[in-house]
């Protein structure tokens, strides 16, 4: 689903300018012959941001909200998709919502979707099923692909390098987090024995497949203060899954959390009651942001940030590591020294 509309895309149309944001990003278009076929790819780099100490921080970055309801609303169904679906019958099936640390954020839907393409990528893609039903095929050893079925309220991690593709019968509506990689158009039972003269690299690791909402059900709500610890949050926080070099969490909680920063983008998905987001994204003070169910928000890389909620809120956080926090009941985390987390 996702590869084939990002590799659709030649960076010399508009479509391909559309991923410039406030200078952030710059495009780099490079060939790919996969099969018969030869697509463009873009791989998004950060300009001026480099891997470093979490202390060091990049200033005027404002955090990305997202209303996935409204973005939803603006979809028009897609039918019968197949590997060779064009990018002007895909037009209004797909929108991209906005750019997660060195790929993007994607809310597609469809329905009666034969076998799309074979795609991989090269980071872990992140799969959550918002609405009905997709079944996902993998490469994840060296017998023939498996399948499972992914149903609303699922997610699935697809680990980096793996080959993979979705069918559905009925209604899905999916989003995704990803970075552009190779795929096949051709419509084969296996991208292994199908394309001869093709580097085929696959992963020895199974997805992970997680049940949301079985797994935010055993959980309960835990009010928070600046100063808790693991004890006391105990049953509030679930580990779902690794992801990339982070983690994937879902949590309950109310009040108010300790000031955090994390060395890499952070995605935030609320998914039951209503949360505050105070951030340090400028030179000001604290900026706020209120998300409610069905929003999410990318905290970007080093800022300062930290969740309040008078009523309590449920929500999946895409994390990675290390970071630090401040333990603090403080209104600015820059007054104060900092913790390694």
């Amino acid at each position: 689903m996702t590869c084939s509309f990002l590799a659709s895309l030649n960076p010399s149309t508009s479509d391909g300018d559309s991923y410039h944001q406030n200078g952030c990003h710059e495009n780099v278009a490079g060939g790919r012959k996969s099969g018969d076929h030869r697509r463009y790819f873009v791989a998004l780099h950060w300009v001026g941001m480099k891997p470093g100490k979490p202390t060091e921080r990049v200033k005027g970055r404002m955090p990305t909200i997202i209303d996935l309801n409204a973005e939803a609303a603006k979809l028009t169904m897609l039918r019968g998709q197949t590997s060779q679906t064009t990018p002007a019958k895909r037009k209004g099936s797909m929108a991209r919502l906005g750019l997660y640390r060195d790929g993007i954020l994607l809310l597609g839907t469809s329905a009666g979707t034969g076998p799309g393409h074979w795609e991989t990528h090269p980071e872990d893609e992140l799969i959550h099923i918002l609405e009905g039903t997709r079944t996902l095929d993998i490469v994840c050893d060296d017998g023939p692909p498996r399948s499972f079925e992914l149903r609303a309220g699922m997610i699935a991690v697809i680990p980096q390098r793996a080959w993979h593709r979705f069918h559905s019968v009925g209604v899905a509506t999916v989003l995704s987090a990803t970075i552009p990689g190779d795929h096949i158009e051709r419509d084969v039972d296996d991208p292994r024995k199908s394309t001869p003269g093709l580097d085929i690299g696959k992963s020895m690791r199974p997805p992970s497949i997680i049940d949301l909402d079985a797994e935010v059900a055993r959980l309960r709500t835990v009010r928070r203060t600046p100063q808790s610890t693991m004890a006391d949050r105990k049953g509030s926080v679930a580990q779902l899954a690794a992801y990339r070099d982070g983690l994937l969490l879902a949590l309950k909680f109310s009040g108010k959390d300790h000031w955090e920063s994390h060395s890499g983008d952070e995605l935030i998905h609320i998914l039951d009651g209503t949360a505050i987001l105070e951030i340090v994204c400028d030179d000001g003070p604290p900026r706020s942001f209120v998300l409610r169910a069905g929003m999410m928000a990318v905290i970007p890389q080093g800022a300062w940030h930290r969740f309040l909620s008078s009523e309590g809120a449920t929500q999946v956080a895409v994390t990675p590591f290390p970071g630090e926090h401040v333990e603090l009941d403080v209104d600015d985390p820059r007054t104060v020294e900092r913790k390694p987390a």
